[in-house]
């Protein structure tokens, strides 16, 4: 594995041409990760605004390229990977080796993230998991098909592993709806979970009034029959630092286990 102290870390977010807040979770996790002095440097760059994608920010001859994106889809999947011209987790350029992870919202560790998050809030409001519904928030896609891998998956986990009466599943740009969750959890109790990075409008704008409430988190607050809570995005998380280090570890090592397959 290339020693972090000689590699540059390109820390990709999505941005907004409209939102100024939306860059604020991306450039507050590079400047964590910068005050760690773990790489020779650290670099936020974004999609939608300046400074746009481009490994020309950096100059290290090894790059670790981290979508700050809150799963798998078509940016992570296609878009970054088509603008960087990479060809894999691995990708060698003249003068350049280039290793592109997985999106931070994909990591394992975040149903445990959530659930610690989540079982906080009921310690803090003295309410019992068991009486108390998580909807999970995920951003999908108006694309045929949709995605909802990430969030699926994330749920999953928790009812797996929690202590919750119910963890249901809803998008904002697919079905099921995030308007909807009234008529798709029975508990009094409510805490909403955004599977989102960013803190744009989605975040700010969007889910706050479908949860009776002004600002990106809060409550709690009565509506619809139910006492509710709203958590803000991931990217408010300073344990998604560790999340990002972790996932640069995890490429490295699908990267020696195929080198391994193909010697």
């Amino acid at each position: 594995m290339t020693e972090w102290n000689k590699a540059a870390l390109l820390l990709v977010g999505h941005g907004s041409s409209r939102v100024t807040s939306s860059r604020e979770a991306t450039c507050r996790l590079a400047e964590s990760l910068r005050r760690q002095a773990l790489f020779a440097e650290v670099r936020e760059c974004f999609w939608k605004e300046a400074p746009y994608l481009s490994l020309d920010l950096v100059a290290a001859p090894q790059v670790y390229v981290v979508p700050n994106f809150a799963g798998e889809g078509v940016f992570t999947r296609k878009l970054i990977p088509d603008k960087l011209e990479l060809s894999g987790r691995l990708t060698t350029l003249p003068g350049r080796r280039i290793v592109y992870t997985e999106p931070v919202g994909s990591h394992p560790g975040m149903p445990a993230l959530l659930r610690c998050r989540a079982e906080s809030l009921c310690a803090a409001n003295a309410i019992a998991a068991e009486d108390t519904a998580l909807v999970i928030i995920g951003h999908g896609s108006r694309r045929p098909g949709g995605a909802s891998g990430t969030p699926e998956a994330v749920a999953a986990n928790l009812r797996a592993g929690s202590r919750f009466a119910e963890v249901v599943t809803t998008y904002i740009e697919q079905e099921p709806r995030v308007a909807d969750w009234p008529a798709l959890v029975r508990s009094r109790h409510v805490i909403a979970a955004p599977l989102l990075i960013s803190e744009g409008m989605h975040a700010s704008e969007d889910l706050p009034p479908l949860f009776g409430l002004s600002e990106p988190q809060g409550g709690p607050v009565e509506m619809a029959g139910r006492r509710v809570w709203l958590m803000g995005g991931i990217g408010r998380d300073p344990e998604v630092v560790d999340i990002i280090l972790d996932q640069i570890r995890r490429a490295e090592a699908d990267i020696a286990r195929e080198a391994r397959l193909r010697a």
